[in-house]
């Protein structure tokens, strides 16, 4: 539900706004919100599966708060890792984004309380997978776990995942701005457009 909100945000703002404007119930200002949608929709997709209070229990099977709600993930269906490392004022904020074969995608790090992290979980689940698994795990995230020797290895329990050269990681917030200003000045100009203002 909550990657559908984020997908469908743009769209409807940009026609609800559009249809308020044209029957003068608002603003036209109320337009430049067009711009701040694509932004509030890959922070939506991130922060929703962003999990908390991290517990495991039984044998495999991952409990974490989001903000959407208690997500269960079960570790030995995983289906992608891969990692989420945010640069910040000298520290990393460093992921771990995990997807289980019901489609449920919790990006941990800290067990409850900071005592450990679910490094240890997930290479167990990894290993213990069968031969034709298949499950994609990125450059990165093989990395963290000392799984690189394993995800290389022809064999299909691990597939490697899509990895971003280094570079790229060091430009992608210049990157994602020149991506997202086109974006959005196209769906402020749209908005403008659709709501018939001059």
């Amino acid at each position: 539900m909550t990657d559908w909100f984020a997908w469908l945000l743009p769209p409807v703002y940009l026609v609800a706004t559009a249809l308020l404007v044209q029957a003068g119930l608002v603003s036209d200002a109320l337009v430049f919100g067009n711009m701040a949608t694509p932004l509030i929709s890959v922070l939506v997709l991130f922060y929703a599966s962003t999990g908390w209070h991290v517990t495991p229990y039984e044998k495999d099977l991952l409990s974490a708060r989001t903000l959407t709600g208690r997500r269960t993930l079960d570790l030995a269906r995983l289906t992608k890792v891969g990692r989420s490392e945010v640069a910040g004022q000298g520290s990393t904020d460093d992921r771990l984004i995990l997807t289980d074969a019901h489609g449920v995608r919790v990006i941990v790090n800290k067990l409850r309380g900071g005592n450990g992290d679910v490094d240890r979980l997930v290479r167990r689940a990894l290993l213990e997978r069968p031969i034709d698994a298949g499950v994609v795990v990125s450059a990165r995230a093989a990395e963290r776990l000392g799984l690189e020797d394993e995800v290389r290895r022809a064999n299909d329990k691990m597939v490697p995942g899509r990895s971003l050269r280094g570079w790229v990681v060091g430009w992608m917030p210049i990157l994602l701005t020149l991506v997202y200003l086109p974006v959005g000045f196209g769906l402020l100009i749209l908005g403008y457009l659709a709501a018939g203002s001059p």
